[in-house]
C-alpha cells in the first residue's frame, strides 16, 4: 500500500468532520435558514465548535483505531485514507441541510487475507466502540457532568455508529451483514431506538 501520513488524514478528516457536526448541532445550515431556526452567534458558534473538536476526537478517531487494532490483532495491518471527495460531500450536506454524512476516509486493510468472519469483526468493532463511548458519555452524566457535554457526546457517538450501520456501500454495515445478520440487527437497533424513537 501506497506510503502516507495517517496521522494527518486522520486530523483533515477529524477537522472537517467536527465543523460539520457544528453546523448540524448548532442549526446553521441554509436549511435551519429557511425555516427559521437559525441562529447564530460568535459565542454559540465557537462553544459548537470547541465541543465539537473534543467529542468528535473520541468518538470518530476512536472509531477508527478500533477498525485498525482489530485488524492487527487477527494478523493484517490497517491504515486510515482519508477520502476527500466523501469529506467535501459532508461539509456540502451540513452546510445545506445540516446532515452529517460521516464517511470521511476507511482504515483499508491488507496483509492478509480476511475471511468474511474476520472483515465482519474488523467491521463490527468501530461502530462497537461508539456504542461503548456512548455508554461512557451517559454514565458521565449521571456523576453530574456537565448536561451539553453529555447531550453532544451521547449523541455524536450514536449518530456515527448508527451512519456507520447502514448496510451501503463502503459503510461498515455492509461488510457486518454479509458476516452476520443478527448482529448487524443488534448493533443497528441501538442507535435507532435512542436517536429516533425515545
Amino acid at each position: 500500500m501506497k506510503k502516507h501520513s495517517e496521522i494527518k488524514d486522520l486530523i483533515i478528516a477529524w477537522l472537517a468532520i467536527s465543523f460539520c457536526f457544528t453546523i448540524a448541532l448548532g442549526n446553521y445550515s441554509v436549511l435551519d435558514y429557511f425555516t427559521n431556526r437559525f441562529s447564530f452567534t460568535l459565542i454559540g458558534f465557537f462553544t459548537n465548535l470547541a465541543l465539537s473538536l473534543l467529542i468528535t476526537a473520541t468518538s470518530f478517531i476512536v472509531h477508527e483505531l478500533a477498525h485498525k487494532y482489530t485488524a492487527i490483532h487477527f494478523g493484517a495491518q490497517g491504515q486510515f485514507v482519508v477520502w476527500l471527495p466523501f469529506l467535501a460531500l459532508a461539509i456540502v450536506f451540513s452546510g445545506l441541510f445540516g446532515f452529517i454524512f460521516v464517511a470521511p476516509g476507511a482504515v483499508y486493510i491488507f496483509g492478509k487475507t480476511l475471511t468474511i468472519k474476520e472483515d465482519g469483526i474488523i467491521s463490527v468493532a468501530g461502530p462497537v466502540a461508539n456504542l461503548s463511548m456512548g455508554v461512557l458519555f451517559f454514565v458521565a452524566g449521571l456523576l453530574r457532568a456537565p448536561l451539553l457535554i453529555v447531550t453532544y457526546g451521547v449523541g455524536i457517538n450514536l449518530w456515527i455508529a448508527f451512519f456507520n450501520l447502514l448496510p451501503f456501500g463502503p459503510l461498515d454495515g455492509k461488510k457486518i451483514l454479509t458476516w452476520n445478520p443478527l448482529v448487524w440487527g443488534l448493533c443497528i437497533a441501538i442507535p435507532i431506538l435512542l436517536l429516533f424513537v425515545v
